[in-house]
């Protein structure tokens, strides 16, 4: 191993230290943005069943405000693992077949309004998110 002159043992420590605060601190834009996705993703589907005469009202301002949280979360996450696309892809596609589930029920089993029912059916999408956050909180 070779030792460069410039840098001495205090210095390359505390570069370290640094770095390993940066990747931990940058590590949670992915929990935050399986968060979001979890919360909107309920919100839509429990929104539309419990409130059906309102829900052309709030469809776009809603579409448009998590898709700015969203772009945010992304400038902010600097690096990118290929496992972490392997599994948001998987948890995307889980969570447009547990929609599909879920539009199938709400039209033809879950009766109108705010029911207990209808909050079950309507969180179904967005498990696949609330298990990506948890499992990336706890890697």
């Amino acid at each position: 191993m070779t030792e460069s002159p410039d840098m001495d043992p205090r210095t390359a420590l505390s570069e370290i230290d640094r770095v390993g605060r940066r990747v931990r601190r940058d590590r949670w834009w992915p929990v935050a943005a399986a968060l979001t996705m979890a919360a909107f993703t309920a919100a839509f589907y429990i929104g539309l069943k419990a409130f059906p005469g309102t829900a052309d009202d709030y469809v776009l301002p809603g579409v448009l405000v998590v898709t700015a949280i969203l772009v945010l979360i992304t400038f902010r996450r600097r690096v990118v693992d290929r496992g972490d696309n392997r599994r948001e892809e998987r948890t995307v596609w889980a969570s447009i077949i547990l929609a599909v589930v879920t539009i199938v029920l709400n039209r033809f089993v879950v009766p109108d309004g705010l029911t207990p029912w209808g909050v079950l059916v309507g969180v179904l999408p967005a498990l696949p998110f609330m298990v990506l956050a948890w499992r990336t909180a706890r890697r």
